[in-house]
């Protein structure tokens, strides 16, 4: 088993996926799809590497206490978790959308394809080191570089619904908000509810 994965290191296929998900997208939906493809714990050791990314790049904003190291084991931990959620909830919905919407299910290429499609997050520690080494508005370049790199990370996604479903850009993109959407609708609503609930309660009294 370990020389397995030896000669699957060394062969560098594990590669292609990386390259095909910054520069070809496309591509990486349709390997991903392949029936003779595992690229499950590739895409999970580069969930890891994007949340440990987004910690230490995070740290740089402020003077670290002994705190930190708590934010790099249990933090760690525990954002890794609420990551993996994240990404089945997202493919789950994007998935139930497509079937509603009458295209064939294909919950394990999106579930893979979110997971690849953080590779760009892992960017995230070098650029923002570069501003806080010249004191350079750190704190404003970590959410801009943030922002576009989950811009980035969409836009494989979208482009990967795209070609799994034959579908057109905008459409991908409308399945691609639409976990957002939702989320966010959801959890107004249970807002309310809650607020409506607290109210009641003390007027109750």
């Amino acid at each position: 088993m370990k020389s397995l994965k030896l000669d699957y290191l060394k062969s560098l296929k594990w590669a292609d996926y990386l390259f095909f998900a910054l520069v070809e997208p496309r591509r990486l939906s349709g390997k991903i799809a392949d029936a003779a493809s595992k690229p499950l714990g590739g895409g999970i050791a580069i969930a890891l590497c994007a949340v440990f990314s987004d910690i230490l790049a995070a740290s740089l904003l402020a003077v670290n206490t002994r705190f930190f190291y708590y934010k790099i084991t249990y933090g760690f931990l525990l954002l890794s978790i609420i990551a993996f959620v994240k990404v089945l909830v997202t493919a789950g919905l994007i998935d139930m959308l497509c079937q509603f919407m009458g295209y064939p299910g294909a919950v394990r290429t999106m579930i893979v394809l979110i997971l690849y499609s953080l590779f760009p997050q892992m960017f995230l520690l070098p650029l923002a080191y570069v501003f806080k080494v010249i004191s350079f508005a750190p704190p404003f370049f970590y959410v801009l570089f943030s922002i576009a790199l989950f811009v980035w990370s969409a836009l494989i996604v979208i482009t990967g619904i795209s070609e799994t479903h034959s579908v057109p850009f905008s459409k991908a993109s409308l399945m691609f908000i639409f976990p957002y959407a939702f989320i966010t609708l959801t959890g107004f609503l249970a807002s309310l509810l809650a607020l409506a609930s607290v109210f009641g309660y003390f007027a109750s009294i």
